[in-house]
């Protein structure tokens, strides 16, 4: 199948509106609102057949930063609104001033979101790859940022419905298939990829979690986090066969910390959003000669 028809498959029907906001302390940061035209369903891609990306540098001037995700990229737990990508920026831009931010990201997403929509909201993936040809057409370099999944493992484990080993061998296969729908889009595109490893959502001390999964109990959540590592060898995988970079978040404190971590236990404050950005940060400064 040639990457051309492959591609075509994964563009969906509709398109996003998009809101500018400004701050004067900050570079533009856009971010999402809904579409007035529901979404259809689209069925998840084949897997491509696999196709050599170079990674290489990024050219010199302002960069354009796309971020795709959920909570976490959304910036939710930051009671200053910027979460990571506000953060990130401000680092960037003193190495490569005029740089953009761009967060697609939305609260409660899965990687089938991602990629297919959700409600009234089309697929992040689709806008990413269209804000990354756009960049790449007015040679402006552009680098995707790509931190999905923890939802993905909520949904699988909070039904009422046990969750036996051959599910969790098809929630497996299912996100594999996403991550490669979501890395050979971004990277036939054009973008560099950095694409996250999750942390162990059942060692966070969530307050809220008997409320919002009140059915999970004390042996899913150990099953969740034997997934979260597959899921994590998953992304490693994947991002080798793209030619991805990595930020690894498994196993990082602030996930854990009370000191970085919103009252609601789960999502992180802005002192943990802070950590989180000099993660990315350290993972992009390979490609930022």
């Amino acid at each position: 199948m040639s990457r051309r028809y492959w591609f075509i498959l994964l563009i969906l029907l509709t398109s996003c509106t998009q809101e500018i906001h400004t701050d004067a302390a900050l570079p533009v940061v856009t971010s999402v609102v809904a579409t007035e035209t529901p979404i259809l369903p689209t069925p998840i891609p084949a897997s491509p057949t696999p196709v050599f990306f170079p990674s290489q540098a990024l050219a010199s001037g302002p960069i354009n930063i796309i971020a795709i995700g959920d909570d976490l990229t959304r910036g939710d737990g930051d009671d200053l609104g910027r979460g990571y990508p506000g953060r990130l920026l401000e680092l960037v831009s003193q190495i490569r001033p005029g740089s953009t931010v761009i967060n697609f990201a939305q609260s409660g997403w899965t990687s089938d979101d991602v990629i297919h929509g959700d409600g009234d909201f089309s697929g992040q993936l689709e806008r990413a790859v269209g804000e990354t040809q756009s960049a790449i057409s007015q040679k402006r370099a552009s680098v995707a940022l790509v931190w999905i999944g923890g939802n993905d493992l909520w949904e699988l484990y909070s039904g009422e419905e046990p969750v036996a080993p051959a599910d969790e061998d098809n929630d497996a296969e299912r996100f594999a298939r996403n991550m490669d729908a979501i890395l050979f889009a971004l990277r036939d595109a054009g973008a560099e990829v950095i694409v996250a490893k999750l942390d162990d959502q059942s060692l966070r001390p969530a307050r809220t979690r008997s409320e919002t999964y009140p059915s999970i109990t004390a042996d899913e959540l150990q099953r969740m986090s034997a997934q979260a590592r597959r899921y994590n060898a998953i992304v490693e995988r994947k991002a080798a066969a793209y030619n991805a970079l990595i930020v690894d978040f498994y196993g990082m404190d602030l996930f854990t910390d009370q000191d970085t971590l919103s009252d609601d236990g789960m999502h992180p404050n802005p002192a943990g959003y802070e950590l989180i950005a000099q993660a990315w940060y350290k993972a992009l400064i390979p490609i930022l000669p």
